[in-house]
């Protein structure tokens, strides 16, 4: 399936920086779509640390 096949229906605001808005900028003059791109390094960055997001933060006991 295509991210393109997709219906996106969570919608998250996000901030950058001036650097990183003329990052973007330069991608998008390149030709390249900025919304998928953000979406796939979303995607490649959860993919990539899942195993330590999925871990259980359970804190051991101490008296103190």
């Amino acid at each position: 399936m295509k991210p393109t096949d997709l219906q996106y229906t969570y919608k998250k605001v996000i901030g950058f920086t001036n650097q990183q808005k003329k990052a973007l900028q330069t991608l998008e003059s390149y030709g390249i779509n900025v919304n998928n791109f953000i979406r796939i390094a979303v995607s490649e960055k959860i993919k990539a640390e899942w195993k330590s997001i999925k871990e259980s933060k359970t804190k051991g006991y101490c008296p103190f």
